[in-house]
């Protein structure tokens, strides 16, 4: 069915609804339920703003129960994805450093890290001796 025919359909629906057929009046209904407006989580970067976006549409009124339906499942996807992508971003920073050998230093000014430097290395030397 073309947009054009679609149109005409439902403009006469809404003249013989209101001319008082309920039939008419019933499938306007229908129709309007079914109706969902467009759910944009995809663009939510992380998933506290995929919460809060979240939250906003299904704080507005006139939410009919399709559209909360849609937007449940749209979050319960994306939510999925968002905490999967993340997971394995993690593991792979984790395997990154474990497999390029790289050595995590604590941040510390020059002094401290001299003094933490020979403190570890008497111990090494103690430990080799022993």
């Amino acid at each position: 069915m073309t947009p054009e025919v679609e149109q005409g359909v439902r403009q006469a629906l809404e003249l013989k609804a209101r001319a008082g057929n309920v039939d008419a009046a019933k499938l306007l209904f229908a129709e309007r339920a079914k109706q969902v407006r467009p759910v944009k989580f995809d663009d939510c970067a992380n998933v506290d703003e995929l919460q809060k976006r979240f939250g906003e549409y299904m704080g507005q009124e006139s939410l009919t129960a399709a559209e909360a339906d849609a937007a449940s499942k749209a979050f319960d996807r994306l939510f999925k994805t968002i905490v999967a992508r993340d997971k394995l971003a993690k593991e792979h920073a984790a395997n990154t450093s474990r497999t390029s050998g790289l050595m995590m230093v604590p941040v510390m000014n020059v002094e401290t890290w001299e003094a933490e430097a020979e403190r570890s290395q008497a111990a090494l030397k103690q430990h080799a001796r022993a």
